[in-house]
């Protein structure tokens, strides 16, 4: 009896599985006799004439006149402007605090807001600084927490005991010149 209603559940499924099959080779073959919708160019009636391959004895084949090329003077390229940045644009300096305290073996994370989205090809500049000299340079072209700036520094390999300074610049990447300036923080490194 099982089997019987094996066989019957197989010629189901054969038959679930095979009707979209035979459907769809039925709608192939029934679209291969409808013509198509564009109609084909008809072919105009052309008489063939008997062309001689020899010009009249009395004319003498003549080329076009070769005519001078002119050399036109190429466009002087001009510099497009970049775009101005905006008044109200400011860097916003937001950790750590004016003043800080760190050990020289301590990781520090700074983090700053831009008021405005980076255009192609803008960054802002970490700029880490001590004795009046430059120390370190960390440059972000696209904010990495949300839409604010966050950058992690291992003071042990920059900075020795004393007062270092930190700040952000906004600039173009291929000019290194800056466009914008945050304000100045003043932190204490600590040797132990």
């Amino acid at each position: 009896m099982s089997s019987k209603k094996n066989r019957k559940i197989n010629r189901k499924r054969l038959f679930f599985y095979a009707t979209p099959l035979l459907l769809m080779v039925g709608v192939i073959i029934g679209l291969s006799f409808v013509p198509p919708t564009t109609p084909s160019p008809t072919p105009t009636g052309v008489t063939p004439t008997a062309v001689s391959d020899q010009p009249p004895p009395d004319r003498t084949p003549t080329r076009a006149p070769i005519l001078l090329a002119t050399i036109l003077p190429s466009p002087t390229p001009t510099i497009t402007p970049r775009p101005a940045i905006l008044p109200d644009a400011t860097i916003t300096l937001l950790g750590p605090p004016d003043e800080s305290s760190f050990y020289l073996h301590d990781p520090i994370t700074f983090y700053w807001q831009y008021s405005e989205p980076l255009l192609p090809g803008q960054e802002l500049v970490l700029i880490l600084s001590q004795n009046d000299a430059m120390v370190a340079t960390y440059p972000l072209a696209q904010p990495n927490l949300g839409t604010g700036f966050q950058v992690s520094v291992p003071l042990e390999e920059l900075l020795v005991p004393g007062t270092a300074v930190w700040q952000v610049h906004l600039q173009w990447a291929d000019e290194g010149r800056s466009l914008l300036t945050s304000a100045d923080r003043r932190m204490r490194i600590l040797s132990e």
